[in-house]
C-alpha cells in the first residue's frame, strides 16, 4: 500500500507557516529598518547674552522651561542670590533667601511638581564658633561655613518666593579660609530613586591629613543624607564610634561635580591642586587620598606622594594635567546633541569651555573639547534637550548652545 505524500511545493508552504508562528509564539517581530547612529557633533554656537549675573555658580531647569541661576559675589554682596530667569532673559529675583555670602549650588526636587521644593546651597559667617582653620590668626578673616537648605517655591505673576525654609546640613566646624574662593564644594545630586541626596563639601583650603581623614568633621567630605535632611540607615560611618553619620567618603579637595549616571553610578569631578583635576566613582566608604596624595603637584611645585596601587585610597578613573578646573558636570540624556547622549559634559574655568567624557565598561575616555572662549562655570539641561552654561565672574552670562554637525 503506498502512502500518500505532500507536494513539495506544500512542504515550503507550510513550514514557512510554522516559523511565522514560531516567531509570534516567542513575542518577536519582523525587524523594521536599523535606525541611523547619532550624527556626530563637531562643534557648538552660542548666543547672544541672555542675561548677566554677578559672578553666577549654578542653573538648574523647572519643568516649565524656566531656570533658576544662584550668585556668589567674590565682594560678599549679594542682593540676589538666585533669580528665576526666562529662556527670553526676564530675570526675577527670589525672595525669601536666606542671608548668606553667596548662594551655591541649586536643584529641583525629584516631586517638585506635587511639592514645589527646591534645594540649595550657599555661604554663611559664623563669627560665634572658635577660629578654626590656616587664616584663623588673620583677624581681617571670618570663619565660613556651608550650608544645605530646602524650601517651597512659589510663583505668582511676578512675584517668586522661597518660604519653609529648612536647614538640612552645615559644614562643621565653620573654616577660617585664606583669601580666595575656600574651596566650598556646595554641589548636590538626588539619587535615581529620589530618596537620598548627596552634597560635596570641601576641603575649605586645609591641608591636613589628619583632619580631613578624621570622622569627627565634615570638612573635604562627600555627605549622604534624605531629602528631609535624616540619615540614612546604611551610611558606612553609622555604627562608627564618634563618627558624624552623614559622611559618605572622605579625602576631597574641592568637588564641583556630583551627578549620576545612568547605569546609577555616582560620579563626582573635582579640582586638583597644581594639575590632577580628578574625576571619580563615588563608593561609599571609601577614601580618595587628598591630601595625602594627589596626581598634580603643590602650588610652589614641590611634590606630592602620587597615588599608587594597594596604598589604600580609591584611584581616579581619569584626571587632568595641566587642569581644566572642572566647575560643573551632567550626564546628558537628550536627543538634540547628536552622538553626546550619555556622555558626561563637564565645565571648565580653566579650559574655557566645555570637555566631553565618554565611559565604556566603566573606563572614561576624552572624546571632544568645546572652546567658548569664557571661563564655563555650569551647564544644565533644559526639558528639550537643550544645553545652556553659565560664564564666570562679575559679568556672568548666560547662554544657549547650538550643535554644529
Amino acid at each position: 500500500m503506498n502512502s500518500w505524500k505532500f507536494p513539495p511545493a506544500s512542504v515550503a508552504l507550510l513550514l514557512s507557516a510554522l516559523l511565522v508562528l514560531s516567531a509570534c509564539g516567542s513575542g518577536s517581530s519582523p525587524a523594521g529598518p536599523t535606525p541611523p547612529p547619532p550624527r556626530p557633533v563637531i562643534g557648538v554656537t552660542q548666543s547672544a547674552a541672555i542675561a548677566t549675573f554677578d559672578s553666577p555658580f549654578a542653573l538648574a531647569f523647572l519643568p516649565d522651561g524656566r531656570m533658576l541661576v544662584t550668585q556668589r559675589s567674590t565682594s560678599y554682596a549679594i542682593a540676589d542670590g538666585m533669580s528665576l530667569v526666562t529662556q527670553t532673559g526676564v530675570v526675577t529675583k527670589v525672595d525669601g533667601v536666606p542671608a548668606s555670602i553667596g548662594v551655591l549650588d541649586v536643584k529641583i526636587a525629584p516631586d517638585y511638581a506635587t511639592s514645589g521644593m527646591i534645594y540649595f546651597t550657599y555661604m554663611v559667617e559664623d563669627t560665634a564658633v572658635d577660629r578654626v582653620g590656616r587664616g584663623a590668626d588673620d583677624p581681617t578673616l571670618f570663619p565660613q561655613r556651608v550650608e544645605a537648605a530646602r524650601g517651597k517655591l512659589t510663583i505668582v505673576g511676578d512675584q517668586v518666593t522661597l518660604s519653609d525654609v529648612q536647614v538640612l546640613f552645615r559644614q562643621n566646624p565653620a573654616i577660617v579660609s585664606l583669601p580666595g574662593s575656600g574651596e566650598p564644594g556646595g554641589r548636590m545630586t538626588f539619587s535615581p530613586n529620589g530618596q537620598d541626596l548627596y552634597i560635596s563639601s570641601g576641603d575649605r583650603q586645609e591641608l591636613d591629613a589628619n583632619f580631613l581623614f578624621s570622622l569627627t568633621n565634615n570638612i573635604g567630605k562627600i555627605i549622604r543624607i534624605h531629602p528631609d535632611g535624616t540619615i540614612p540607615a546604611d551610611n558606612p560611618f553609622v555604627s562608627t564610634a564618634g563618627a558624624l553619620p552623614e559622611i559618605y567618603t572622605i579625602g576631597h579637595r574641592n568637588p564641583y561635580g556630583l551627578t549620576f549616571a545612568p547605569d546609577g553610578a555616582l560620579w563626582e569631578s573635582e579640582m586638583g591642586p597644581k594639575g590632577g583635576d580628578e574625576l571619580n566613582v563615588i563608593r561609599p566608604g571609601r577614601n580618595y587620598g587628598w591630601p595625602a596624595v594627589s596626581y598634580g603637584n603643590n602650588y610652589d611645585d614641590s611634590p606630592i606622594p602620587k597615588p599608587a596601587p594597594g596604598d589604600g585610597y580609591e584611584p581616579a578613573r581619569l584626571w587632568w594635567t595641566p587642569v581644566i578646573a572642572a566647575a560643573g558636570m551632567i550626564f546628558y540624556s537628550g536627543d538634540v546633541f547628536g552622538d553626546w547622549k550619555g556622555d558626561i559634559i563637564l565645565t571648565g574655568l580653566q579650559s574655557q569651555g566645555l570637555v566631553r567624557v565618554r565611559i565604556a565598561n566603566g573606563t572614561p575616555v576624552e572624546r571632544q573639547r568645546v572652546s567658548l572662549g569664557a571661563r564655563t562655570r555650569d551647564v544644565a539641561q533644559a526639558p528639550d534637550g537643550s544645553l545652556w552654561i553659565i560664564t564666570d565672574g562679575p559679568a556672568g552670562q548666560l547662554h544657549k548652545l547650538t550643535p554644529v554637525f
